[in-house]
């Protein structure tokens, strides 16, 4: 039996000693219930459940290689979907074992929603949908490198405007193509057999050098963007304040938990940008990857705030795109002209940031974790969350180039692993699976899309002109 937990000073319970229930002399790992692991819920002390099992993360936390942040959001809590998601077997294999501290008992069954989403994720690594052919991303990398030279060719082997602004938009489809090679590099879904192993840093340094965004940042906020996709004060692809508020419970000036600060709704927000933010949006996309450059920097000079990947190879990696890109613009003959080739070139790569805010900015937000509890956290179990949150986009397969695989958002995320080019074939699974369980499933054009999200920000809009925080203050008031 599990030993009396004792109260702590405030008249709470204290987190079961682990010693005290081992002992000294035995190897038996004993079990706990589901309430006494959840008390296990803060970094230095950090418990995790997996398949019934108890892992004891506490020490490991720091040295994940997805940060801690990922998992700080699910410590005291069953991980089991989440942790299966993004890794392979073999990492679990290797890793898991030296965590487990004993099991958990009385926890309640997967639903058998949950149970179906996991089946049809075995199916996937039966067909070997985690894997992909080499050929493919030979020729992607060939196809996207090919713009490169293009946009080089068309600027240095002529003198005209027109030459250079078309230079200027290949080179930004270039931006958009290489980041989807590096997104699926990311994720682990590039991969040929089981145990390839992707140096995701070394890697990611190549991408960071020809695209311009710190792939250390990027995973830093990807994972969280995954684990806790439209949690309001969680998800770091949703915090945008003060230019957007996909929410009015963005309104209340919440506290975001990944960047350890209060979301300001502040004069700016309230005057300037959201009240209009839906008019603002396409002009806002056009300039958006200067501040995914300022993003970056931020990160790379930043250290001790639990985001791991940092590496001087990313660093210098940063560096030498600011280095090739500037000594490019600097052959083109006229200020006025070099000004225009960034702008355009920029402009067209935020193509890039259109898709990824189209695939989420629509769809529901679920409220903090701090104000729910049990499986309404973070929107419900794994797959629903992933479902409900995310947006399809219906285009055909002579497309899929232009969307990269974000157009099936709602599989990218339930399996994220998945190699790009079994993206298409598994779409009716996903499908049917959500009509089984009546789950919205959302699939539409892109251009429905677009006029989605922009009804999302109109709407948003429309309601920051009659907040007031007094009339909020009034409505938080207790007592």
């Amino acid at each position: 039996m599990p030993p009396c937990i004792p109260p702590t000073i405030d008249g709470g319970l204290a987190p079961p000693r682990r010693e005290a229930v081992v002992g000294a002399k035995s190897t038996a790992k004993p079990s706990y219930s589901v309430s006494e692991v959840a008390l296990h819920n803060r970094r230095g002390d950090a418990w995790l459940i997996y398949k019934g099992q108890v892992l004891d993360v506490s020490k490991w936390i720091s040295s994940h290689p997805g940060g801690e942040q990922t998992i700080l959001r699910f410590a005291g809590m069953d991980a089991t979907d989440e942790i299966r998601a993004f890794h392979d077997d073999w990492v679990l294999e290797k890793r898991v074992p030296g965590l487990v501290v004993g099991t958990v008992k009385g926890a309640p069954e997967a639903t058998e929603l949950v149970r179906d989403f996991r089946e049809l994720g075995e199916e996937f690594e039966k067909l070997g949908y985690f894997h992909v052919s080499p050929w493919f991303y030979v020729r992607k990398v060939a196809f996207v490198m090919s713009m490169f030279a293009i946009a080089l060719g068309l600027l240095f082997k002529s003198e005209s405007f027109a030459s250079h602004m078309a230079s200027a938009v290949v080179l930004g489809m270039f931006w958009q193509q290489f980041a989807f090679v590096g997104h699926d590099c990311g994720h682990m879904s590039a991969r040929t057999h089981a145990r390839d192993h992707i140096d995701v840093p070394k890697l990611g340094a190549l991408v960071t050098f020809f695209n311009g965004i710190s792939v250390a940042w990027w995973k830093a906020t990807h994972n969280v963007h995954h684990a806790v996709p439209n949690t309001v004060d969680c998800d770091p692809d949703i915090a945008h304040l003060p230019v957007f508020a996909v929410d009015k419970l963005m309104f209340g000036s919440l506290f975001n938990k990944y960047h350890g600060r209060v979301m300001e709704f502040d004069w700016p927000a309230r005057n300037i940008f959201v009240p209009f933010q839906h008019l603002w949006y396409y002009p806002i996309m056009c300039v958006a990857r200067f501040n995914l450059y300022i993003q970056s920097i931020l990160f790379l000079l930043s250290s001790g705030d639990g985001h791991g990947g940092r590496t001087k190879l990313d660093v210098a990696a940063f560096l030498g795109f600011g280095g090739w890109l500037s000594l490019l613009v600097s052959f083109i003959p006229t200020w006025g002209e070099r000004v225009a080739y960034v702008m355009l070139s920029h402009a067209v790569a935020g193509l890039l940031n259109v898709q990824i805010t189209l695939s989420h900015f629509s769809r529901p937000i679920f409220d903090s974790p701090t104000k729910l509890d049990g499986p309404d956290r973070y929107g419900g179990d794994f797959f629903t969350r992933n479902v409900v949150s995310s947006l399809d986009v219906d285009c055909t397969p002579s497309m899929d180039w232009f969307h990269g695989g974000l157009q099936f958002q709602t599989l990218h995320h339930l399996y994220p692993r998945i190699g790009r080019e079994h993206l298409r074939k598994t779409g009716p699974l996903i499908a049917s699976l959500c009509k089984k369980h009546g789950l919205p499933y959302s699939r539409k054009s892109f251009l429905a899309c677009n006029m989605e999200v922009f009804e999302t920000l109109k709407s948003t809009a429309v309601h920051s002109r009659t907040w007031s925080p007094l009339i909020y203050e009034s409505m938080c008031a207790q007592g």
